[in-house]
């Protein structure tokens, strides 16, 4: 018995080992240099931190304070309307329940998506992607991420692609996601879109990534990637220092502390994306 124990606690130690090894620094490190100033803030769906996620509030939020991106998550309803929503469900961010893609726009124009952050949103809604194309209009970069692909939600990047091409927002719209098919499906249908991979962090010591899955990590199969946005935790000197030698911005998310942000940004972290539009302000 004893021997099996310390069997398992030694598996339980190279383990912490492992973690330590590929987390980012920041969290047993003191840079203490000063924070450049060539870094892009992305203020994470819409303001989170001051309106309902994903909601024209929230957009409108963000936009007061300027940020160089507005991210946005989006779904789409059966009757094929992409519209804002983190989740495939309604349950978290309105009064109603079960899946978006078993709902109608029109059944979701009758939710409420605001009270669940504060009675002040009461009356707030369920935008469309082309609500907030028409909102943002260029002021900022947005970026839009696709959280479920065509095998899930029946021609969602052909349809928001020509939303895109429709407003003519190329020039200012990104796609980002974790899954790379669909990454690889918008850039067929329009190459002159800007596509960022999103991922969790990547093994130590491995050539894989974590992702919406364990994916080998070799960017020149995908050299329409333009930028790899990864959790702020895992983002090491290793992982920078390698996708900014291949050409690649880095992005880390979803990062809400002022000090682990200025670290972060001394390791050569081109982006910041937060909940919060405010947080590196002077």
């Amino acid at each position: 018995m004893k021997k099996i124990v310390k069997i398992i606690s030694s598996i339980l130690v190279l383990g912490v080992v492992y973690v330590c090894l590929s987390i980012s620094p920041i969290f047993f490190q003191d840079f203490s240099n000063e924070t450049r100033r060539d870094f892009l803030i992305t203020s994470h769906r819409g303001a989170a931190q001051l309106a309902p996620e994903n909601t024209v509030s929230s957009v409108n939020a963000a936009l007061i304070h300027h940020p160089n991106r507005i991210e946005i998550d989006v779904q789409q309803t059966k009757d094929e309307v992409v519209v804002l929503m983190h989740d495939t469900t309604l349950d978290r961010t309105t009064n109603g329940t079960g899946l978006v893609k078993e709902n109608s726009f029109l059944e979701l124009t009758k939710l409420d998506a605001g009270s669940w952050f504060s009675d002040d949103f009461s009356n707030e809604r369920i935008p469309t992607l082309e609500t907030i194309i028409k909102l943002i209009d260029g002021q900022c970069e947005l970026i839009i991420e696709i959280k479920k692909g065509n095998d899930y939600y029946p021609n969602i990047e052909k349809n928001i692609v020509n939303i895109i091409a429709k407003y003519k927002a190329e020039s200012w719209v990104i796609i980002h996601s974790f899954d790379s098919e669909v990454l690889k499906r918008v850039h067929q249908l329009n190459p002159n879109i800007t596509l960022h991979k999103l991922f969790v962090g990547k093994l130590k010591f491995m050539p894989f990534i974590v992702s919406n899955q364990f994916e080998s990590f070799n960017i020149d199969k995908q050299p329409y990637i333009k930028a790899y946005s990864i959790n702020y935790a895992f983002a090491n000197r290793d992982i920078i220092n390698f996708l900014k030698s291949n050409g690649k911005e880095v992005n880390v998310w979803n990062l809400n502390n002022v000090d682990y942000a200025r670290e972060l940004i001394s390791l050569g972290v081109d982006g910041i994306i937060t909940d919060n539009p405010t947080l590196l302000k002077d």
